[in-house]
């Protein structure tokens, strides 16, 4: 996070300007630019990269088959995104103000739709301040606030955003998980798995009843690094959301624990970098020991399982090999991956040791033939689960969260996103 100059931020202008021209010579199209308003000399913070990311993906979808051309600039100056739009200059803007006022941080995108005459299209409004809530323009000219008050609140608006966005990706990771088919012994679309107390639209309520918690631990892993205490109390006010969700069934409470000590580093990471996996070990290790009257718990003390929180204690291994396969493949190979290689208590309790082994044989076979054979050898071990009574509940907790390091991989390798 390097200063900039006035130099390189002018420069930046001029470049814009000069793409700006020559897209409009070359397609006679309206185009629409996206940059970060982020006052003071550090244009490249973690938490404005992510607000930018996610507001490219959202033009993205919107604006779908009518991106005619598509150019992006990364630089220290700032990350710029133009697009060349198969539509009139007004829908482009109509797209553009509905992403800057959906959410408090849109205030911090700066949106400009140039139409085919090289004119760029008003607002219609002007932008308010960050910190009175007044029109911006005399607040600007004065200098009524001063830097540092500018760049907190924005900093607010960042942390927000990010807090709600990490909260977003953790309810898609949850359903996607539960969405996954077939899955042996587990809840998913086929079926209810080796489960008569659950069902798929249970799943879906619990995933959505939690992402308040799950906003809450990426906020406390912003507001400081140390904040297992606090984060294991909002665990278990989200223990009670998910079984008020799900008429007292335990859906989550394995994603509780690894989604939140996750989040909490994720948070961290933002504010003020460092590694994932460490903060979150970190977090486990610094948390009380899991209760004792627990499925896990009585296959840890019976089997010598390290179960969840041996897992997390490890930095998740498994949830990161999980993760490296989803890189290549689809998520059916990274559950598979999962069933040959994890020591799942959930499992061992239904199953004991020779539950565990016909699981991890079975994957493993299924995992060394071809794939086009997966779906009807799923479906195969998912019926002979079902008869045996076995659910490989801490191997779907860790898809949920590879699924979910998948989808903020870019935060924790530290690449630009």
């Amino acid at each position: 996070m390097r200063a900039v100059t006035l130099q390189e931020v002018l420069d930046a202008r001029e470049a814009r300007a000069a793409s700006q021209r020559r897209l409009l010579a070359v397609w006679g199209k309206p185009l629409l630019g996206l940059t970060m308003n982020i006052a003071g000399p550090v244009k490249r913070l973690p938490l404005a990269d992510l607000a930018f990311q996610a507001a490219l993906e959202a033009l993205r979808r919107a604006l779908g088959p009518a991106i005619l051309a598509e150019e992006l600039v990364d630089a220290a100056a700032g990350r710029e995104a133009i697009w060349v739009c198969d539509l009139e200059a007004a829908a482009v803007k109509a797209l553009a103000m509905e992403l800057e006022t959906g959410r408090p941080a849109g205030r911090l995108y700066d949106l400009d739709v140039i139409g085919t005459d090289g004119v760029k299209l008003s607002r219609g409004f002007p932008r308010t301040c960050l910190v009175c809530g007044g029109p911006v323009g005399p607040c600007a000219r004065s200098r009524a606030h001063g830097l540092s008050a500018v760049q907190a609140a924005a900093e607010s608006l960042l942390r927000d955003f990010a807090a709600e966005r990490l909260a977003e990706l953790a309810v898609e990771a949850l359903i996607a998980e539960v969405d996954l088919t077939p899955k042996p012994g587990l809840v998913d679309r086929r079926n209810t798995g080796a489960h008569r107390d659950m069902d798929l639209a249970m799943f879906h309520r619990s995933a959505r009843a939690l992402e308040p918690y799950f906003r809450q631990a990426a906020a406390l892993g912003m507001e400081r690094p140390d904040c297992m205490a606090d984060l294991q109390r909002a665990g278990l006010r989200a223990e009670e959301a998910m079984r008020s969700a799900t008429g007292g069934v335990n859906t989550h409470k394995g994603a509780v624990y690894a989604f939140g000590l996750v989040l909490a580093a994720l948070g961290s990471m933002l504010v003020r970098g460092g590694d994932l996996f460490e903060e979150a070990a970190a977090l486990a290790a610094a948390g009380l020991p899991p209760d004792k009257d627990t499925h896990g718990a009585l296959a840890r003390a019976r089997y010598g399982a390290s179960g969840a929180r041996g897992e997390a204690l490890a930095g998740f291994p498994h949830a990161r090999l999980a993760c490296s396969v989803l890189e290549e493949r689809a998520p059916l190979p990274a559950l598979l991956t999962l069933l040959a290689r994890v020591e799942d208590t959930n499992l061992l309790h239904r199953g004991g040791p020779e539950g565990l082994r016909f699981v991890r044989e079975q994957a493993a076979d299924i995992l060394a033939g071809p794939e086009q054979d997966f779906l009807p050898r799923l479906e195969a071990l998912d019926s002979a689960c079902i008869a045996r009574n076995l659910s490989p509940g801490g191997c779907a907790d860790l898809l949920a969260l590879a699924l979910l390091l998948f989808r903020t991989k870019d935060i924790w390798e530290g690449s630009n996103f």
